[in-house]
């Protein structure tokens, strides 16, 4: 039988995003009744509480790699509470920023003591660089540091880089990419955009997701930046990219899917604003989601 067990911890870091506002959505998303509605689903929640807040600063100086020392403390403080949640169970992470990622990963295979995969569900595919950034802001670059590819401090945070390694990740839902960053999407283990999701359906688009991870039948974390969702549907966010993304049951039902995996080990959810939320209904969408989610990998 499945573990009924849930981990829940959040990193309130806003130190890799544009501005203000994303730390603050491990609080809104707990006010909103995620951890009433895990238990209410049947969980039995380990509440490991929130790490330290890591601000966001405007930092001109280092225009191509910003707040790097910040982002470096997070990604450190992530990757150490990842050991703690873990031995309780299935983890459920609260950001935060995209940044995150490079320290939830790495803190996993420690804890693990095996490689562990990526599944990124994501509008932008975060494959810039500092060479390649149009804008210095590192949650553009959050995949990218997850692979080992950044400011040495910062991709060596969370333990030896890289924390993923390019054939053991699958970038699922992204409808924008910089030119610098296409050359990366090729060593991807997958590289599924919004529209062919769309177009072979969520179940499938779970299916090769899963399987464009290449660590054997290895543990994997899933990714999910509320981006990915269209921004009809979820403004709450500090960036709008263009074009149509997928519907918010849609991310439902891939999330869903891909979560059901026994290969699944914690699911992480990043950039939603509440300050552009300020009647919290956003949030309460985001919590059903995870614990439809949540709620299918329990039952098993």
């Amino acid at each position: 039988m499945p573990s009924s067990k849930v981990a829940v911890f959040g990193v309130p870091t806003a130190a890799g995003g544009r501005a203000p506002g994303l730390e603050r959505a491990p609080f809104a998303l707990r006010e909103a009744g995620l951890l009433r509605d895990l238990r209410a689903g049947g969980a039995r929640v380990v509440n490991l509480s929130d790490l330290s807040l890591f601000p966001y600063r405007d930092d001109p100086g280092h225009a191509q790699a910003r707040n790097a020392e910040v982002v470096e403390c997070a990604l450190r403080a992530a990757a150490d509470e990842m050991t703690r949640a873990l031995a309780e169970g299935f983890t459920i992470v609260l950001g935060g920023d995209c940044t995150l990622v490079a320290g939830t990963v790495a803190g996993a295979s420690r804890a693990l003591g095996q490689r562990v995969g990526l599944i990124y569900i994501d509008a932008d595919a975060d494959l810039n660089t500092p060479a390649t950034s149009p804008s210095g802001y590192l949650d553009g670059m959050a995949l990218a540091l997850a692979l080992g590819r950044g400011p040495e401090n910062v991709v060596s945070a969370g333990g030896p880089p890289p924390a993923v390694i390019p054939e053991h990740v699958s970038l699922v839902g992204f409808r924008a990419v910089d030119p610098g960053e296409r050359p990366a999407l090729g060593d991807l283990g997958l590289a599924l955009p919004a529209t062919a999701a769309r177009r072979l359906g969520m179940r499938v688009a779970a299916a090769l997701a899963l399987d464009g991870v290449g660590n054997g039948d290895g543990p994997i974390l899933v990714h999910l930046d509320v981006d990915v969702i269209d921004s009809a549907e979820m403004p709450a966010k500090q960036v709008l990219t263009p074009g149509t993304g997928l519907a918010f049951s849609e991310v439902s039902d891939l999330l869903t899917a891909i979560v059901a995996s026994p290969r699944v080990v914690a699911l992480e959810v990043t950039e939603y604003d509440p300050s552009r939320d300020p009647q919290g209904e956003h949030a309460r969408k985001i919590v059903s989601l995870v614990v439809r989610a949540a709620g299918r990998r329990l039952q098993g």
